[in-house]
């Protein structure tokens, strides 16, 4: 709304009614602005807008899915596995995750299709909690998890008889209890691994609630097919890039999709956002 009112000076007075200083403020106005004028206004995620942005990496022979949400990141990392698995499932190929605050990538092999926004719809909110805990197995989450608990309980064992487990000591433990409580019905250090990490961790509820906002249409899902990351994707495209390792790298790979973004929108006119 204060880009569509009164463009990018009227967004900078806003801000600076924020505890913000004035470089901030202005890469703050300045990365909205060029957002709306390379995707269109509906590339802003809102609390009742989902974004997902598809880009054909062909360089590196990907399929990369770039899905911006307002809902913080436990629910980013939860609703990231939860479509992953069903991905995978759908393409049989591996996908890889990487998750930020304002969002999460999902990624796989160029030659595998799939609608990504298909799939979040079709997902049954009654089934989020089984879906998750099946995305889970083999996981190096729950295995650190179940570790957690095992040791909590007395399952494993820091110190015996004088002697002390280092952590990868007690890891190998669980593990191998792991596989064996898996098993087990209504195993409670199971069961409190599952609720840790899909309440505390992955916020579940909240994931079971946009999908339900979601089926009723009370919150929007918008998919773009782009040639570059938008700005507000550039983070999480700099996650998944192969060839980032260190600062600088990753500073090269930010000013690449920039400057392709610029090539983009040259000189146009600012786009008001919507509501």
């Amino acid at each position: 709304d204060r880009l569509a009112d009164g463009g990018p000076p009227g967004v900078r007075t806003w801000l600076r009614e924020f505890p913000l200083d004035e470089n901030s403020v202005r890469a703050v106005t300045r990365m909205f602005d060029e957002q709306v004028r390379y995707a269109g206004p509906e590339s802003v995620a809102t609390d009742s807008r989902l974004v997902i942005e598809e880009q054909l990496d062909r360089e590196e022979y990907q399929r990369r899915f770039y899905v911006h949400s307002n809902y913080g990141r436990q629910f980013n990392d939860g609703l990231s596995r939860l479509l992953a698995h069903h991905c995978a499932q759908r393409s049989n190929a591996n996908v890889q995750v990487a998750v930020a605050d304002n969002g999460f990538s999902i990624s796989m092999p160029l030659n595998r299709k799939v609608d990504l926004e298909a799939v979040l719809r079709d997902v049954d909110p009654a089934a989020v909690g089984a879906d998750l805990r099946a995305a889970l197995d083999g996981t190096d989450l729950l295995k650190r998890y179940f570790r957690i608990n095992a040791t909590r309980s007395l399952m494993i064992l820091k110190r015996y008889k004088g002697y002390e487990k280092s952590a990868a000591q007690q890891q190998v433990s669980s593990e191998m209890l792991l596989s064996f409580a898996q098993d087990l019905d209504s195993f409670a250090v199971m069961a409190e691994t599952y609720r840790e990490i899909l309440e505390d961790k992955l916020n579940v509820a909240a994931i079971t609630d946009v999908l339900r906002a979601v089926e009723s249409g009370d919150v929007d899902v918008v998919t773009h097919d782009v040639e570059t990351p938008t700005p507000r994707a550039f983070g999480l495209a700099t996650l998944m890039a192969s060839d980032v390792v260190l600062a600088e790298d990753e500073s090269r790979v930010l000013q690449e999709f920039h400057a392709r973004v610029m090539d983009e929108i040259g000189d146009e006119e600012t786009v008001p956002v919507d509501d």
